[in-house]
């Protein structure tokens, strides 16, 4: 048995590939063609992440409340409708934009607005849930958002923000 190290047989042609990892470029893992080891991230991606953020968290109660109109448009069609594969649909759009409300919410500092939509995220694919019970849930989440949205209200944990999560909870207590 040969060995990688061994010629090849002759007659044979071998052509050798330095492959370039255009990832790592991408990653900013390689800066001015040197390599800072394994996990290295170069500082001015780091910069322009946290600046891309900054920009995205100064629009962070537009983003929100623009989300929050499309699932109340959604919620609209969808709370007196029967079961169905629509309904199943529009159940599913509106997770999605719960789980967007709640990634943004938890990394904007709008940790409120992120405890109701993962909570209304959690509660909206329960299908073994009755429809009146689903109705009243979806609908207490949808207006707790509304509230934290035109109050502007990021804490979740002063007085107001504890008053409004009681309100949901009764809600989902009382028809879970």
């Amino acid at each position: 048995m040969s060995s990688s190290t061994d010629n090849p047989p002759s007659g044979v042609k071998v052509e050798l590939f330095k492959l370039k990892n255009r990832l790592k470029d991408k990653l900013g893992m390689q800066h001015s063609g040197r390599d800072d080891g394994p996990g290295h991230i170069d500082p001015e991606a780091i910069a322009e992440a946290d600046r891309m953020i900054e920009k995205l968290c100064e629009e962070c109660p537009a983003t929100i409340a623009a989300h929050l109109e499309d699932m109340q448009g959604l919620w609209n069609e969808m709370k007196d409708m029967p079961r169905s594969t629509e309904r199943d649909e529009l159940s599913q759009k509106i997770f999605t934009i719960s789980h967007e409300i709640k990634d943004l919410g938890s990394m904007c500092g709008y940790t409120l607005a992120a405890y109701f939509a993962e909570s209304l995220r959690d509660f909206i694919g329960q299908t073994e849930m009755k429809l009146e019970a689903q109705r009243v849930i979806i609908q207490a989440h949808v207006d707790a958002l509304h509230v934290v949205i035109k109050q502007d209200m990021k804490d979740a944990d002063d007085s107001a923000a504890n008053e409004l999560k009681t309100m949901v909870k009764i809600a989902v207590d009382k028809y879970s």
